[in-house]
């Protein structure tokens, strides 16, 4: 299918080179567009066009390669949870990470790569752990619903993944790092022109052996002191990518394997069982477009294959389940008046998974349309959006969601900048495999999960200057819970209902002090208030969702000269309770990092040396109970790249 879709694009949209074409979304009218010096200014994730971010309807963050480079983050899971408005759940620094958006789960946000949708059929998210940031360009998390754009799962939000793109000019860049409990790693980049084609490859090699010290709370003896072990970790990703760009044409072919073997410590002050895990996946993509007289028609597809093996000697299991995942989208865009922008397209995907503990080998397959417009009259902006999804599963029944939108964005009088934006809409999630048909517990009679979700807010975006307040509310219904039944067997069902409301608050500065001197900061505070309204007669009726912070707030701050660059990162997570019934809670904790960057040009290269301090004051601290996070610790950065 993949192969087939790549040959189409490449005849059909192949033409003549133009050092102007560019790989991408089409912009809105060039007056919706408002260049804001300093700070990201585009988006894709909100609109699936490339918007301005002070004109999208929903609250978007997006994390450029200077943050990556500032917060020293190897993973997408450790830069979100440094610089965005999520909160990461971690089973320690080398196991599962998944995040949560205004209370939602993993399962219940949509992750896109280059704007196509990739999360994992079988177990409905991904682990951000295993995606690292040497081949990204930046990452946008938009907060609220976006079923009417992508489809399943975005309740709480999306997150999308873009990819650094090739470029004509020769470039290379080349990083080693080394840091305590044997971490080391190293990566290359090099991107130039063969002809008409634009290449770009990459490559990162990564391992730790993950045997920290820490505090096991669980011991009642002296040495209360112990190192973790079985958190070893071995991760490859290698990237390329090819486009081909033409006077009004442009396509692009990517693909992007990861492979990683980690131990699997478990739940500290327990035996260790020997339990490891292997996670190899391969995605190949192509995106094509081309201009005609009417307006735009852009075609893209996908192909992911994942393969997780799991190992414990302790109990004789050796499992290793696969799934597949294909999807193919079209869409148009039509400039139907001075004040209409319309675009609509159609989406078809087949996912499958097999493992030794799903009934039978799953399959599924869905079909999708979907339509959206930008709309202006003076000073406001509209953002209708409409999306309809069919989804036939293994057993031949079938899902249907249908998934509205409205969103607004007014630029106010009075002060230059301010705008006020508000959206509403509603969001679904498809039931996953391992919902449908694990063995023992699957339940093939499971309903699509449904929400319904309204924001409002206030943006103040001045040049270098963006500060945000949101005040957000959902409603979901008929969420699956997993529970033990009489016979002790846990299945899931659509039992629970929750209501999740707060505030967000952010603002980000990137400035030029002196003439060399530049200051880079920012600030995302968060309270959200998730309960659980399902049964008013149990004890967990109106109380907080199990893991999720009633507040969370991170700040970071950069000072750059040019040769020196210093700064420090601070997060602060509230109180979270690890019982139904709040019964019990995990206390608040604070953990500050810090770094310095020195950034020589010494032989035509620009050579970086940049040194890492983790966890500063050394906090005792988890984020999940039981797997505790790394002691102080220090790690060192060398990076060489022509001098520009």
């Amino acid at each position: 299918m993949t192969a087939l879709l790549i040959g189409l694009l490449l005849v059909g949209l192949a033409g003549p080179v133009s050092a102007q074409a560019t790989i991408g979304p089409a912009p809105l009218p060039p007056d919706t567009l408002v260049s804001r010096a300093g700070l990201p200014a585009v988006t894709v994730v909100a609109t699936r066009r490339a918007v301005d971010l002070a004109t999208v309807p929903a609250r978007v963050s997006v994390l450029d390669r200077q943050s990556v480079v500032q917060t020293g983050a190897a993973s997408v899971a450790e830069l979100l949870g440094a610089r965005s408005g999520a909160f990461l759940r971690r089973l320690g620094p080398t196991g599962l990470a998944s995040m949560s958006l205004r209370g939602m789960g993993a399962s219940q946000t949509t992750i896109l790569l280059d704007g196509t949708r990739i999360t994992d059929p079988q177990l409905g998210q991904l682990d951000l752990s295993l995606l690292p940031t040497a081949v990204l360009e930046s990452v946008e998390v938009m907060h609220g619903a976006s079923s009417s754009l992508y489809g399943s799962d975005g309740m709480g939000g999306a997150v999308n993944l873009r990819t650094r793109t090739p470029g004509a000019a020769l470039d290379w860049q080349a990083t080693a790092q080394g840091g305590a409990f044997g971490m080391r790693s190293g990566s290359a980049m090099a991107t130039g022109q063969q002809g008409p084609v634009q290449l770009l490859g990459a490559a990162e090699y990564r391992l730790t052996d993950g045997d920290f010290p820490f505090v096991d709370e669980t011991r009642f003896d002296d040495q209360t002191t112990t190192r973790r072990r079985n958190a070893d970790r071995e991760q490859l990703s290698l990237f390329g990518s090819a486009a081909l760009a033409g006077a009004g044409r442009a396509v692009r072919v990517s693909g992007w394997y990861t492979a990683a073997e980690r131990g699997l410590p478990g739940v500290a002050g327990t035996a260790a069982t020997g339990e490891r895990q292997a996670d190899q996946a391969l995605r190949l993509w192509a995106e094509g477009h081309q201009q005609r007289s009417w307006g735009r028609l852009r075609v893209s597809g996908l192909l992911q294959h994942k393969t997780l093996q799991y190992q414990n000697p302790a109990l004789a299991i050796d499992d290793t389940g696969q799934t597949l995942l294909s999807s193919a989208e079209a869409e148009a865009t039509v400039p139907l008046s001075a004040r209409w922008l319309v675009s609509g397209g159609l989406a078809a995907a087949y996912s499958q998974a097999a493992h030794p503990s799903l009934a039978s080998n799953a399959r599924q397959g869905h079909g999708g349309a979907f339509a959206q417009a930008t709309g202006r009259w003076g000073r406001l902006l509209l953002y209708p959006a409409l999306r309809a999804d069919t989804y036939r599963l293994t057993d031949g029944t079938q899902r249907t969601a249908l998934s509205p939108r409205l969103g607004l964005n007014v630029n106010l009088p009075g002060l230059t900048g301010l705008r006020a934006k508000a959206s509403m809409g509603r969001a679904f999630r498809v039931p996953t495999f391992n919902d449908r048909f694990w063995q023992p517990g699957g339940n093939p009679d499971l309903q699509v999960e449904r929400g319904l979700m309204a924001d409002a807010g206030l943006l103040l975006h001045r040049g270098r200057h963006r500060a945000e307040l949101t005040v957000f509310q959902h409603q979901v219904r008929d969420q699956i819970v997993w529970q033990p039944d009489a016979t002790g067997t846990w299945t899931p069902r659509n039992l629970q209902r929750v209501r999740s409301r707060g505030v967000e608050a952010s603002y980000a500065v990137r400035a030029a002090l002196a003439a060399r001197a530049h200051l880079d900061a920012g600030l995302h505070l968060t309270r959200t208030q998730a309960l659980n309204r399902s049964d008013p007669n149990s004890r967990s009726f109106n109380k907080q969702l199990r893991y999720v912070p009633q507040e969370e707030w991170k700040a970071h701050a950069a000072l750059s000269t040019g040769l020196v660059s210093i700064g420090a990162n601070v997060h602060y997570t509230g109180r979270r309770f690890i019982t139904a019934d709040e019964s019990r809670a995990m206390e608040p904790h604070a953990v500050v990092d810090g770094h310095l960057r020195v950034t020589p040009v010494l032989a035509g290269l620009t050579v970086g040396f940049g040194l890492h301090l983790n966890n500063l004051f050394d906090t005792n601290y988890a984020i999940i109970r039981g797997y505790p996070m790394p002691p102080r610790h220090l790690h060192l950065r060398l990076t060489v790249q022509p001098s520009r």
